[in-house]
């Protein structure tokens, strides 16, 4: 049963379901990832970037990884990606 309170806060906000459920939300594009539910920026490097999830970590690799913005709890990530990993 979905709470009814969490789903109207993420319609509100134009959030995807999925973010009340596991707390983090990920998408990619063509040379962009987004990832919403992040903590902290464990590693920053130009081949790989390692993102605090709470009770996990993304990885994002490639090469030319920046992070081109870091705001409440959403980084949006560019260059050439080549996998993206959750542990």
């Amino acid at each position: 049963m979905k709470n009814k309170k969490s789903s109207s806060f993420l319609q509100r906000f134009d959030l995807p379901e999925d973010l009340s459920k596991n707390g983090y939300h990920i998408e990619i594009f063509n040379s962009c990832a987004v990832v919403d539910g992040c903590k902290n920026v464990n590693e920053y490097s130009d081949g790989v970037i390692r993102l605090d999830l709470g009770q996990n970590i993304v990885s994002v690799i490639g090469n030319n990884l920046t992070i081109r913005c870091f705001s409440c709890g959403q980084a949006t990530i560019d260059g050439r990606i080549a996998a993206v990993e959750i542990s």
